[in-house]
């Protein structure tokens, strides 16, 4: 498994920030790479910057895996694409941003139990800071569906409906694909954060309730640790989005959401911090191909987007792709529209899906690779292979034979979903250092400047 190694930590994020002085505080001055001044008299009254920070910690980063197979290091293609991520991480880093940076994945049933989602999460908010465990669904279409350092569950009352084994039949899930309807009143689902054993996870103090509000809407109460905090109309004009948000010192808590009267779909719940830092929303639905989710309402899909507010929006679809190929192109196509018109300042990575057979590689899975490829080179966008980061063809026989995958041959044990995570994060992080590398230390004495550097501006 690549690492970075201490020797590069004290340069990764020097070039990402920098401060102004008339002298340096180094012994070693860094060079500007900013625009190059008009005239002799302004490039000798320019300041010459000293980068503050260095690469943040890792010490408190969970240990490598022990597996007995480790391949090779898989870069992310077109990785200049992620720049306005790989800015907001620095941000983060230096301690000048004053938002969390949200990360949105959606992916299939090898997403339903978090379990790479959750290993990033932990391993990015171990590094960069946490944010919070953000996005949870409030119901639960499959017994297997969970996530990571969190606690949620459906007590009674609630029915669960998924866009793919479950459909509600008018597309108006919300990102998650899932959501719960209220079948009779004191019905209850909630969320709360995770054991104090757990990695990360532990303490919120934000919290958020997703729902839909439409006509003839019904009523649903909110509880944070087991007093009430509001009751919530859900009837509207139309059809849309709705949040409920409420704020509490920060530290362990509850949220329930009961059921009240008439008809109320909620769609799920967000916890966060305060302080800024990492955020892994993960949206895991079974049996869910590119082709469904096209099926989402467009509108409804852009809202959450726009709310959410990410940095970076990851794709990690397709191993279900086997025999709908021809729909994922104009899929994609449409989904990338709905998140430019949302989010045009975010980042897009697609992900080759995982491979898949129980001798050898699936002739279908192969060209969901290839088509996975060319599609994001077509769309301009970043792109992982993860099938070549598992190993290449043949690669989830040697996972199912090292209980890194299920005797199915398709899905990842926690292990084996940790190992892909981690293996993500890995790529992640020799893109931001390469990114660190490729700018050095810019002073900017006007936005117009700092623009003019080509540092990535942010929403």
């Amino acid at each position: 498994m690549s690492r970075l190694k201490a020797s590069q930590s004290a340069r990764l994020l020097a070039a990402l920030g920098c401060a102004c002085a008339a002298e340096p505080q180094h012994e070693q001055r860094v060079p500007e790479v900013v625009a190059p001044p008009t005239s002799p008299a302004q490039a000798a009254s320019r300041p010459v910057c000293v980068p503050p920070v260095s690469l943040p910690d890792q010490s408190g980063r969970l240990p490598a895996l022990s597996v007995p197979f480790d391949p090779a290091p898989i870069e992310i293609e077109r990785e200049q694409k992620l720049a306005g991520f790989y800015d907001a991480l620095a941000e983060l880093a230096q301690g000048k941003r004053d938002r969390h940076v949200r990360v949105a994945v959606f992916g299939d049933s090898n997403l339903t139990m978090d379990f790479t989602t959750g290993r990033m999460r932990r391993q990015l908010s171990r590094i960069f800071g946490e944010g919070g465990h953000g996005f949870v669904a409030l119901g639960k279409p499959w017994s297997h569906y969970r996530h990571m350092d969190v606690e949620h569950d459906v007590v009674s009352g609630w029915k669960a409906y998924a866009m793919t084994t479950s459909p509600t039949g008018d597309g108006l899930y919300g990102l998650g694909g899932i959501a719960v309807e209220a079948m009779f009143p004191g019905g209850k689902t909630f969320v709360k954060t995770s054991k104090a054993d757990a990695p990360v996870g532990q303490a919120a103090s934000r919290f958020s309730v997703l729902y839909l509000q439409r006509p003839k809407g019904g009523r649903f109460k909110v509880e944070l640790d087991k007093t009430p905090k509001a009751e919530i109309e859900t009837q509207a004009d139309a059809v849309g989005l709705g949040v409920f948000e409420l704020q509490a010192e920060e530290g362990p808590h509850r949220l329930d959401v009961i059921a009240d009267r008439g008809p109320t779909r909620v769609f799920g719940a967000v916890l966060e911090r305060e302080k800024p830092g990492i955020i892994i929303d993960s949206f895991g639905v079974g049996s869910l191909n590119t082709k469904s989710l096209g099926r989402h309402d467009g509108a409804l899909f852009r809202s959450m987007l726009k709310l959410r507010d990410y940095e970076l929006v990851i794709f990690l679809l397709g191993a279900n792709d086997l025999f709908t190929m021809d729909a994922v192109p104009d899929t994609m196509r449409k989904v990338q529209g709905w998140m430019s018109e949302a989010l045009p300042n975010a980042a897009m990575l697609m992900v080759a899906p995982p491979d898949r057979g129980f001798r050898r590689s699936m002739p279908e899975t192969l060209r969901v690779v290839v088509q996975r490829e060319a599609l994001a080179k077509e769309l301009n966008v970043a792109y992982w292979d993860q099938f070549r980061a598992m190993g290449g063809q043949g690669s989830m026989r040697k996972f199912v034979d090292t209980k890194l995958a299920f005797s199915d041959a398709i899905h990842y044990t926690e292990l084996g979903g940790a190992f892909v995570g981690d293996r993500l994060v890995d790529a992640f992080l020799r893109g931001f250092q390469r990114r660190a590398s490729s700018r050095p230390g810019v002073c900017a004495e006007s936005p117009a400047e700092l623009q003019s550097a080509s540092l990535t501006p942010h929403r």
